[in-house]
């Protein structure tokens, strides 16, 4: 993990992309695309179908283990409007334990804008200590956390090409990278993402042993 300040308040980002608000213990996720692999396999596109099971797993090892009360879902939770209907049982079980166990604020997606489920309270936004919870940020001059872009940065590292999810912190704006399977990742020096960045910003590198704060101004090896 790695620990930062935003608003006056401490955050840190770990591994597998799980932002979290330490002194209200509140987890922040986005893009968890839940279904994302049936989906595939209904368009004939066949891929394992345990993404659902292996991520909601995943999150409430991650809750547990940090102690979590509350969990904030940025949007795109599901991949689409229809996923719940194909989702089996067990993962249906799973994620309404995750429901029951933590006080759980979903933010509506573009991909999932439409989505209805009993036990669900959906918002546009949502708002805490001046901090607004969005799917898609925003270039008004406020306090927001969002997700949406699957933001990743690809380095040239000792002749390699290393491609890393991230977190995007830039002055009052954070972009989270996207939890889920199969969500690839929008390159940070690419349109719309690049136009939230800035001399001042902090890229978060997320690889598999650690987390790495980079300033931007200082990565010179972007792919």
């Amino acid at each position: 993990m790695k620990t930062f300040e935003f608003k006056s308040h401490e955050f840190s980002i770990s591994l597998d992309g799980i932002l979290f608000w330490l002194d209200k213990k509140i987890a922040i996720i986005s893009d968890l695309h839940l279904e994302k692999g049936s989906s595939f396999a209904s368009g004939g596109q066949l891929v394992p179908p345990y993404d659902s099971l292996e991520t909601l797993n995943k999150l409430l090892e991650s809750l547990e283990k940090n102690q979590v009360k509350e969990l904030i879902l940025l949007g795109d939770t599901f991949h689409d409007d229809q996923a719940i209907e194909r989702m089996s049982n067990d993962v249906i079980a799973l994620l309404k334990s995750i429901i029951d166990k933590y006080k759980v604020i979903f933010i509506r997606g573009n991909h999932d804008n439409k989505l209805r489920m009993d036990d669900m309270i959906f918002y546009e936004q949502y708002k805490l200590d001046g901090i607004h919870f969005i799917h898609e940020a925003s270039k008004k001059n406020f306090y927001q956390i969002t997700g949406h872009f699957h933001p990743v940065a690809s380095l040239k590292v000792n002749s390699k090409k290393i491609i890393s999810k991230c977190l995007i912190h830039s002055d009052n704006l954070m972009i989270l990278p996207s939890y889920g399977h199969y969500t690839g990742g929008l390159n940070i020096t690419k349109s719309p993402l690049k136009e939230f960045i800035n001399i001042n910003s902090i890229i978060y590198l997320l690889s598999k042993k650690s987390v790495y704060k980079l300033p931007f101004k200082k990565m010179k090896n972007l792919l």
